[in-house]
């Protein structure tokens, strides 16, 4: 299969922000999270907490909001709603299940590199109906250094005995992509609303796509 002039046999997709349009999944949680208990969410509130981990993420709003509930209950309700939300609400990306239909059909390898729980994706996966296109998932959180580094790109090729010049890894994160860039991969960006480094992206990947009806026109 030839995406871009260059011969594809297998592309490794990252699932969140990339397959899945969960960019505003934690946005989302803590509305229903806050709407719950008739609080107004502090516009500040999402971006306090990015960096800290749940467990001081649920700490920290204990304490602002003067809740009864413990932080392990509040961690609790978060990973709750989350798993919810997969199961029942996250769709993929517009035209993404065309494409992987399509690379199917011309005898490319599928898989996954993802930092997700399985019991998020997975049932995500099976309700949209596309588990079965994939031959393999691999879990980035059994990389010490994750996607900072090439080397799980790079044992996914070893496993199916291709080189990375015939492998695409599809990113919506500059990080990922720049660490499959440097590994020799064919890097295609995708297009988060939730990102603030499209333009970054842009300037690392071999191909931008803002939707994957984008990439479906350059499929040969």
């Amino acid at each position: 299969m030839k995406i871009m002039n260059r011969e594809i046999k297998l592309i490794i997709f990252d699932l969140d922000g990339t397959l899945l349009d969960s960019g505003a999944i934690w946005k989302d949680v803590d509305k229903k999270f806050f709407k719950k208990r008739n609080i107004q969410m502090p516009e500040d509130y999402g971006k306090t907490i990015a960096h800290m981990g749940f467990v001081n993420a649920s700490k920290y709003t204990k304490e602002r909001f003067n809740l009864d509930e413990s932080p392990e209950e509040i961690i609790k309700e978060w990973e709750n709603e989350v798993i919810c939300s997969y199961q029942n609400e996250i769709k993929l990306k517009d035209y993404a299940e065309e494409f992987i239909k399509l690379c199917k059909s011309k005898g490319c390898i599928l898989t996954i590199a993802t930092a997700n729980q399985e019991k998020c994706y997975l049932p995500c996966l099976k309700r949209n109906g596309i588990f079965d296109y994939f031959t393999k998932i691999s879990d980035v959180k059994n990389y010490k250094d994750g996607k900072k580094s090439h080397k799980i790109y790079l044992d996914i090729a070893n496993s199916f005995s291709l080189k990375p010049e015939e492998i695409l890894v599809m990113e919506d994160i500059s990080t990922a992509l720049k660490s499959a860039k440097e590994g020799g991969f064919v890097t295609c960006a995708v297009y988060e609303k939730t990102s603030d480094e499209e333009n970054l992206k842009k300037s690392i990947a071999d191909m931008y796509i803002e939707s994957f009806s984008d990439i479906i026109k350059e499929v040969n």
